[in-house]
């Protein structure tokens, strides 16, 4: 069937939805009103477009928006923030690890850098004290996020990738039977069932990750939203844009035109982020353990 005569048979199904009115089926099937551009260009399929992002659907998606709160809501008498920021707070410093001195539940907002350091200890800060169920769940999660991070795969790693999604699922009932979730119905949670034949097809989830041009968010907003006075800030952020680019466009005009040319111009060196702040905690050896295949892996 064709995307258009999927639209039709969404009309025909929901009439009250082409008149503007949102039927609950539409709701609970996660549908939009929305006639897409591509819907009638010929051998277009855009879900082969999706491809991991490990940042955004791993790390900061399943891991720091949804599997720490299950974990901590899983805990018994309600002392899940406070039990985990304790242990947090008592993990015997290493090297290699980042220590929480003030635990977690303190910050809204992780970066990618910051949820890959939990990661490594996550199981231990959850052991003994939950259901097993729990940390059979939390252990088939994790242990799907360091194969996906494989920058190499053969057939054993997917495989071992698929099972450790498979146990996730075989345990994830715990959580509605505690009455944590009452259902699954996560788009990012449905999309790593597909990671497996997206790494087949397209090579290994790392070379797709957002999380190599995350930096961009500091030259092309952050920096840029500084320099306004915080009101109609788009149309100045534009203006700003615009004018760095001439000014390095004529720089790199100097540099080839001028001999011994040297640029003047000074970085921003004021702006606070924090995944500034990430950089100066991580050790050399922090993604080791992440990148490395078996070594009994061929390379596919």
């Amino acid at each position: 069937m064709r995307l258009g005569e999927i639209r039709l048979t969404l009309c025909g199904l929901f009439p009250e939805q082409a008149h503007g009115t949102r039927p609950p089926e539409f709701i609970a099937q996660n549908l939009r009103p929305i006639v897409p551009f591509w819907a009638d260009l010929p051998h277009c399929d855009i879900f082969t477009c999706f491809t991991p992002d490990l940042l955004h659907e791993l790390h900061n998606g399943v891991f720091g928006d949804h599997l720490v709160s299950w974990c901590s809501n899983a805990f018994p008498d309600g002392t899940g923030e406070t039990e985990i920021d304790s242990r947090f707070r008592a993990m015997t410093p290493h090297s290699s690890l980042r220590h929480f001195k003030k635990g977690i539940s303190l910050t809204s907002q992780w970066t990618g850098n910051e949820h890959k350091n939990m990661e490594k200890v996550f199981l231990g800060i959850i052991a003994n004290t939950t259901s097993p169920a729990v940390q059979r769940a939390a252990k088939g999660a994790l242990d799907f996020i360091y194969y996906a991070h494989f920058e190499v795969h053969c057939d054993e790693s997917l495989s071992k990738m698929d099972a450790a999604w498979a146990a996730f699922h075989e345990n994830k009932h715990i959580f509605i039977d505690s009455g944590i979730r009452q259902n699954f119905d996560i788009n990012k949670l449905h999309k790593l069932k597909h990671y497996t034949d997206a790494i087949r097809s397209r090579g290994a989830a790392p070379g797709f990750n957002t999380e190599n041009t995350e930096r961009l968010h500091i030259d092309l907003a952050k920096v840029g939203y500084k320099a306004t006075n915080k009101k109609a800030y788009i149309k100045q952020m534009t203006t700003w844009l615009r004018r760095q680019e001439s000014v390095y466009q004529f720089d790199a005009f100097l540099s080839w035109a001028v001999p011994g040319y040297m640029s003047q111009r000074v970085p921003d060196t004021e702006i606070e982020t924090e995944e500034a702040e990430d950089d100066k905690d991580e050790t050399e050896n922090d993604d080791d353990a992440e990148n490395v295949a078996p070594k009994d892996c061929a390379l596919s």
